[in-house]
């Protein structure tokens, strides 16, 4: 039975959370709460605890914070936290586990689930360490993402993201063509990644691209529009999109659209 710790500064979020866990999730109790990062800390002192739910948008000491005091590197933390640009950008950049507010059950017996499966397992507790801590230094940066980690199976593989150079959809797979010519198959869709790219620096141009502009070579109005990247590949842009990117590319270059 995995035993469970739930902080929130909101008692009614505690109360709530508790409540389906006891109810919905099987294999977990509610061993602890506390209504701030002290106040757990002090309850880490005495009891033990498998899965920590934290939430991030705490007074005084945030979520975050604090993770960084936390002496206990085995403890599997899963996020709990509304809708916060900067901060879920950060968590999903370093695939560390995540509930939006207001908590849906099915997400949350998943994220059950998946602490079930991985307690036992000496790889996945290191990879969860590493993954926090990355997480934590990619919050410290307090800028657009730098690196993204991407678990594959035994490891994690962490690229930077000015070496992307475009993605590309496949079903519910990307692509991602990398500056060294390298191509990675991810299991995640383009809408993930579109969620997490910074929007300045990356454009979506179809259904099934994403280009990183400071790589985009050439643009043609051949066939409604088709951007060619530095490392040879050529992309279609769609018609809805075409504006979107047009106006981003005034953007990122001075020169752009001066000239007819």
């Amino acid at each position: 039975m995995l035993k469970a710790l739930l902080i929130d500064d909101e008692l009614n979020n505690l109360t709530s959370l508790e409540f389906l866990l006891h109810n919905d999730c099987k294999g977990i109790e509610v061993a602890g709460k506390a209504l701030s990062a002290v106040e757990a800390r002090e309850w880490l002192q005495f009891h033990y605890a498998d899965v920590i739910f934290l939430d991030i948008n705490m007074p005084g000491e945030d979520g975050f914070q604090f993770l960084s005091s936390l002496r206990s590197p085995n403890i599997k933390i899963i996020f709990v936290t509304a809708y916060n640009e900067y901060a879920l950008r950060a968590i999903k950049a370093s695939a560390v586990d995540y509930i939006l507010k207001p908590v849906n059950i099915d997400e949350l017996r998943n994220a059950v689930e998946k602490v079930t499966r991985s307690i036992n397992n000496p790889a996945a507790a290191e990879q969860n360490q590493a993954l926090l801590e990355h997480l934590l230094e990619t919050v410290k940066q307090k800028s657009a993402q730098k690196k993204i980690a991407l678990p594959q199976l035994g490891s994690i593989m962490f690229i930077e993201v000015d070496d992307m150079v475009s993605l590309q959809a496949d079903s519910n797979y990307t692509i991602i063509h990398m500056k060294d010519m390298q191509k990675l198959v991810i299991s995640k869709t383009l809408k993930d990644f579109e969620d997490l790219l910074d929007e300045t620096q990356f454009a979506r141009i179809h259904k099934s691209y994403i280009v990183n502009l400071k790589y985009i070579k050439e643009y043609s109005t051949t066939d409604g529009g088709i951007v060619k990247m530095s490392d040879g590949n050529q992309w279609s842009i769609s018609r809805r999109q075409l504006d979107f990117f047009l106006e981003k590319m005034k953007m990122a270059s001075l020169m752009f659209g001066k000239h007819k």
